[in-house]
């Protein structure tokens, strides 16, 4: 069985890259660069700080330090996990030529 990467829509794979690489480099990546832009913009503060590093370390099983780094971190790989299952099954009915 071969494996149809057009099954899945350019903005699913956006979203799998995207927790991939939270979960593979987030906390290797602690100290260095910050895609944060209240951060960059000199605040101390922000809402989603930390979500990426908590991520990686959950997926590590690292549960206190992922609590620790942000205490969302499993809400948002939840919404993030049904959204995309609902984009690749919204575009498998769509390439089906369903319209209604």
């Amino acid at each position: 069985m071969k494996f149809d990467t057009k099954a899945i829509p350019a903005e699913a794979w956006v979203w799998i890259l995207g927790l991939v690489g939270v979960a593979v480099l987030a906390p290797a990546l602690e100290n260095s660069v910050t895609f944060c832009i209240p951060s960059m913009l000199g605040f101390d503060w922000c809402l989603g700080c930390g979500l990426g590093r908590s991520v990686g370390h959950l997926v590590r099983g690292d549960i206190s330090a992922s609590f620790s780094a942000h205490p969302l971190a499993v809400p948002a790989i939840v919404i993030l996990t049904t959204h995309i299952v609902h984009l690749i099954r919204k575009h498998r009915i769509v390439s089906r030529g369903f319209h209604g």
